[in-house]
């Protein structure tokens, strides 16, 4: 989950003229590859220019898109090997997996041994609106964050998502609900993303995986990692996964009741490849969805997306710290109280200074 500025006096309630899908069909494709761009349904961009103007005509959807420019979506498909002579939606999924193939297949050219797959939360515009930052920005700065705390030579990249994106919040009850809302259609979004996610990172033949999110990105990479959806698809078998969720806007059980499900199969009796480190901020004013003033008004953290993790609220980070380490004897998780930010729930505020220099040195070692 992105920036949610609760200023009940000040905002701007200018959510009706916002378009809430963030779509990347203008993103510059020839400079740019250390990215995954997906849709809102997790279909992943092919690396061709299409305008945003007309994905929108096809309801944000690129398969929708496809269906209506059939002879577009013949020329992209054989840009990516596939020969067909006109859409339908099996001849969709098939390019949809070459296009993940070709990703897979360049990722695991680099050199280094690590790949690090950043991750985004709610409400990131691409470019930035608003006063809130883009996507871009907050990836520029977790990229300079890890180089800088993590000796590790890596391979990064950014995944972008139809997380959607809405402006503002007021001094309206009614005007703020449809911001909430749109943040439970996020978590659909999320889920979808990250199973699209696990057919890119369940291939990466490097020693060490990583992946960090902030916000609602904690979702997309946990459907990514553990088989939630229950989708046959392997999860990663590299020797280290680490998974770092800074500020995860989500719930402790969603780890708890999910974390055995892995394919295929699920033995960490003995041993696990995956590894816990949680950063979580008592004051943040969005996971704790209350205003940032005097912290008294606002729906509270379980409503409209459970994000107690996040905040610790009522312990929630310390209570799941404990039922893991009951339940999972050979698995890591370590805890990151980072209060010490305050009420801001920005990428740039919990990565200012040293605020995650322990977190970023840790996933260096067992």
């Amino acid at each position: 989950m992105a920036v949610i500025i609760v200023l009940f006096l000040l905002s701007k309630p200018l959510f009706a003229q916002q378009h809430s899908n963030v779509l990347y069909g203008e993103r510059d494709i020839h400079t740019d590859t250390g990215s995954i761009y997906l849709d809102k349904a997790g279909m992943i961009y092919p690396k061709v220019g299409i305008p945003n103007d007309e994905l929108r005509e096809a309801n944000s959807s690129l398969q929708e898109w496809y269906k209506k420019n059939d002879k577009k979506f013949v020329e992209i498909a054989r840009l990516y090997n596939c020969n067909f002579e006109s859409y339908n939606d099996i001849n969709a999924a098939i390019l949809n997996d070459s296009i993940i193939e070709t990703v897979t297949r360049n990722l695991n050219k680099t050199s280094t041994n690590t790949a690090t797959f950043l991750i985004h939360g709610f409400r990131k515009p691409f470019d930035p609106q608003n006063g809130d930052s883009s996507s871009p920005e907050d990836f520029e700065t977790l990229a300079a964050t890890f180089k800088k705390f993590n000796s590790a030579k890596t391979k990064i990249v950014s995944v972008y998502w139809d997380a959607l994106y809405g402006c503002c919040f007021s001094a309206s009850g009614k005007k703020n609900k449809p911001l909430f809302e749109l943040f439970e259609l996020a978590q659909t979004h999320a889920e979808k993303t990250g199973n699209t996610l696990r057919k890119i990172v369940s291939k990466i033949s490097k020693d060490t995986l990583n992946l960090i999110s902030h916000s609602l990105g904690a979702k997309v990479a946990l459907y990514a990692l553990l088989d939630i959806s229950k989708i046959p698809i392997n999860t990663p078998k590299n020797s280290r996964v680490n998974i770092c969720l800074v500020a995860p806007a989500i719930s402790g059980d969603l780890i708890i009741e999910n974390y055995m499900k892995r394919r295929p199969g699920n033995d960490i009796s003995s041993a696990d490849n995956y590894n816990l480190y949680i950063a979580y901020n008592e004051h943040d004013f969005v996971l704790r969805k209350k205003d940032n003033r005097i912290g008294i008004f606002g729906p509270g953290p379980y409503r409209y997306g459970n994000t107690t993790l996040g905040c610790n609220y009522r312990s929630a980070a310390l209570k799941l710290q404990s039922q893991f380490n009951a339940l999972f004897k050979f698995s890591g998780i370590k805890l990151y109280d980072l209060s010490n930010v305050g009420k801001c729930h920005l990428v740039s505020c919990y990565c200012f200074g040293n605020n995650l220099e322990k977190v970023l040195a840790d996933m260096k070692y067992r």
